[in-house]
Parts: C-alpha cells; sequence; structure tokens
C-alpha cells in the first residue's frame, strides 16, 4: 500500500511551481495612462506584442526590483522616499501631485449628484491582481526581514510595493521621460516580451 500511496502523489496534479496573486491599487487614470503607454510602445515598434497589457508591464517593474534586491543593493532609502513620496497617491483619492502656484485662484464650486451604489473613493481606485512566483515572493519578505534587521522597520507590505512600483513608473512617464530613457525602456520591454 505505500507504494500506492507514492504513485498517487505524481496523479495528484501536485506541482512544484506556486504562485501568491498580489494586488496592485491605483486611481483609475493610473491605469488609464498604463493603457495609454502599451499602446505608444505598441505602435513605435510597429509590432503587435500580445500579451502586452498592464500585468506584464507591472510584472516586469517587479522583477527589475527584485533583480536590484539580488544584486544585494541598499534599497531602504530608496523604499522610504518611495513610500513617502508616492504614498499618499495609495490612501487620498484623487490625490495626484499637481503643481499649483501659490498666485493661483481658488478652484471653482462644482456640483455634482451623489451615487447611491458607493461612495466615490471606492470607484476611483482600480485593483488589478498580479500573480508572483512563491520564491520571488519569499525573496521579498526576506528582503523586508534584511531591512528590519539593518535599519528601522520599513511599513510597506508586498502589495503596497507593487503598487508604489506602478505609480512611481506611470508619474515618471506622465512627466516625460527623455527620448534616450523612452527608447532604453521600450528596448528593455521588448527583450521581456521576447523571452516570455
Amino acid at each position: 500500500m505505500i507504494t500506492f500511496k507514492k504513485w498517487t502523489g505524481i496523479f495528484n496534479g501536485r506541482s512544484s511551481e506556486s504562485y501568491q496573486t498580489v494586488q496592485v491599487r491605483a486611481p483609475r487614470d493610473y491605469f488609464n495612462r498604463a493603457d495609454a503607454f502599451i499602446e505608444d510602445v505598441k505602435y513605435m515598434t510597429d509590432e503587435e506584442l500580445t500579451g502586452l497589457n498592464k500585468a506584464f508591464l507591472v510584472k516586469l517593474l517587479f522583477d527589475n526590483f527584485l533583480e536590484s534586491v539580488r544584486q544585494g543593493k541598499d534599497l531602504y532609502e530608496y523604499l522610504a522616499s518611495l513610500s513617502r513620496i508616492y504614498g499618499s497617491v495609495l490612501t487620498i483619492p484623487n490625490n495626484i501631485s499637481k503643481k499649483v502656484s501659490a498666485t493661483s485662484e481658488p478652484p471653482e464650486f462644482h456640483w455634482r449628484l451623489t451615487n447611491k451604489n458607493g461612495n466615490k473613493e471606492e470607484r476611483e481606485f482600480l485593483t488589478l491582481p498580479i500573480r508572483l512566483h512563491s520564491r520571488e515572493v519569499k525573496r521579498v519578505e526576506v528582503f523586508f526581514e534584511d531591512m528590519r534587521w539593518k535599519h528601522q522597520e520599513l511599513d510597506i507590505k508586498l502589495d503596497e510595493l507593487v503598487s508604489l512600483l506602478f505609480i512611481e513608473f506611470i508619474t515618471a512617464v506622465r512627466n516625460g521621460l527623455t527620448e534616450e530613457t523612452s527608447e532604453e525602456i521600450m528596448d528593455f520591454i521588448l527583450s521581456k516580451w521576447e523571452d516570455r
């Protein structure tokens, strides 16, 4: 009977590959801007690039971060500034870091009907599920533990990290990338897309 139990394990569909889903949360306009960026990449490269979407883009951003972790870079200051600069986008609806001069006039009064189906804050944010390999998730957890040991604790979770990486990238795209940086990013995206 022991032999039978060993053989049944093969057919149970068990796989050594396991994944964890993280939730990328950001205001709707960030996701809209990501869609526009992806369409721009497809247009500029004159390629169809089936499968190039927001999930692929976020996974690239995460992989790029993970590469820095694996290279042993001290990312504490980067993460602290990432949280400080972009963290409010995750907590305050419609806080899109717009520059307002001190001499600008007060905004005009606008009214709108309230929606009985829920509050506006919930509708303004979207969530995008991203599957990450369990090994990658574990590596980031170890990285966070290293940060707690080496520095003071960062109050940041994996979902928030991935969301902040996405928000930082889209903010950079909105602010305008240099032509050289834009070309580097497109080349990087294309090389990773072809490797998938």
